[in-house]
C-alpha cells in the first residue's frame, strides 16, 4: 500500500516522465511495421507468422486495459504504472535478443502488451491526480503530444534503424527510455490504494478482458482473408460479453464507476486500432 506523499508543488519533470511512456507504446504500435521483412529472415520465419505477433500485443495491451485501470485502486497509481515500466523493460530485453518467432511474441506481445496496459490507465490518472485543474490541461497537452509524436515519427525511426542498423535498436531504444522513467520516478507524486485485493472483481476482469480481446480479434480478422460473416460473429461475441459485462457492474455497484471505465477502454481500443496496418 502507498502513503500518500506531502510534497510540494509537483513540477513538470512528472508529466514529461508518464508521457515518455506515451511514446514508446505509440512507438511500438508504429515502428516495427517498415521491418517484417527484417524479421522474416532475422528469426526464420514467414510474414503471417510476423502479423500474428503484432495483432498479438494490440490483443494483449486492449484486453488488459481494465485489468490496468483495477490494479490503480489496489496498489496505487504510482505502483501501477512503475510495475507497468518495469515489465515493459523486461519485454524489450527479450525482444531484442530474440532468437526465434516465439522469442519475440513473448517479449514484445505480451510482456509488452501487459506493461502498456498496465501503464497507459495510469499515466493520465497520475496526470489529474497530480496536478490542479489549471495545470492538468497542459500536461496532457504533453502526454497527448509525445503519444501523437511516437504513432508520427514510429515508421520513420524503425525504417531508419532497420536501414543503416538492425530493428533490435529499436526495442533498445525502448528500453533505454524505460530507464530514464525509473530513474526519475521518484519524481512521481505517489498515491494511496483504496482497494485490496480480496476486493478485486476477479470474475468481471475475465468477462472484460476476454470480451475486449474477442472484439479487437474480430476487427483484426476484417483485415485478413475471414469471410465477413466469420468477422461479424467474432465481433457480435465479443461485444455480448461487453454488455454482460457492463449490466453485471451495473447490478453489483449500483453506480456509473465501471460503466465510465468501460467506455472508456473502448476509446483506447478504437485510438489503438487507428495506428494498427489495414
Amino acid at each position: 500500500m502507498e502513503i500518500k506523499s506531502n510534497s510540494a508543488k509537483v513540477g513538470w519533470t512528472a508529466a514529461i516522465i508518464v508521457s515518455l511512456s506515451s511514446f514508446i507504446i505509440s512507438l511500438d504500435n508504429t515502428f516495427m511495421n517498415v521491418a517484417i521483412s527484417n524479421l522474416v529472415v532475422d528469426l526464420n520465419t514467414t510474414i503471417p507468422v510476423v502479423q500474428i505477433i503484432i495483432s498479438v500485443y494490440a490483443l494483449t495491451m486492449a484486453s488488459l486495459m481494465l485489468f490496468g485501470s483495477k490494479m490503480q485502486d489496489v496498489v496505487g497509481k504510482k505502483t501501477t504504472f512503475i510495475y507497468g515500466a518495469i515489465i515493459f523493460g523486461i519485454g524489450t530485453v527479450i525482444a531484442t535478443f530474440s532468437v526465434n518467432a516465439p522469442m519475440l511474441l513473448v517479449g514484445w506481445s505480451i510482456l509488452e502488451g501487459i506493461g502498456a496496459a498496465l501503464m497507459t490507465p495510469a499515466t493520465a490518472s497520475i496526470i489529474i491526480g497530480s496536478y490542479g485543474e489549471d495545470r492538468s490541461t497542459f500536461a496532457m497537452a504533453i502526454r497527448t503530444s509525445f503519444a501523437s509524436a511516437g504513432a508520427g515519427f514510429g515508421p520513420i525511426i524503425g525504417g531508419f534503424l532497420t536501414t543503416f542498423f538492425s530493428w533490435r535498436w529499436g526495442f533498445g531504444l525502448e528500453f533505454f527510455i524505460i530507464l530514464i522513467i525509473l530513474a526519475f520516478s521518484s519524481r512521481l507524486k505517489t498515491f494511496p490504494s483504496n482497494t485490496n485485493f480480496s476486493d478485486l472483481d476477479i470474475k468481471g476482469i475475465i468477462i472484460s478482458s476476454s470480451g475486449i480481446f474477442i472484439l479487437v480479434l474480430g476487427i483484426l480478422s476484417l483485415n485478413t482473408s475471414t469471410t465477413l460473416e466469420i468477422s461479424s460473429a467474432i465481433i457480435g461475441f465479443g461485444a455480448l460479453l461487453l454488455i454482460i459485462f457492463y449490466l453485471r457492474e451495473k447490478v453489483l455497484m449500483c453506480g456509473i464507476k465501471y460503466q465510465l471505465l468501460i467506455l472508456n477502454s473502448l476509446t483506447t481500443v478504437t485510438s489503438l486500432l487507428e495506428h494498427f496496418p489495414g
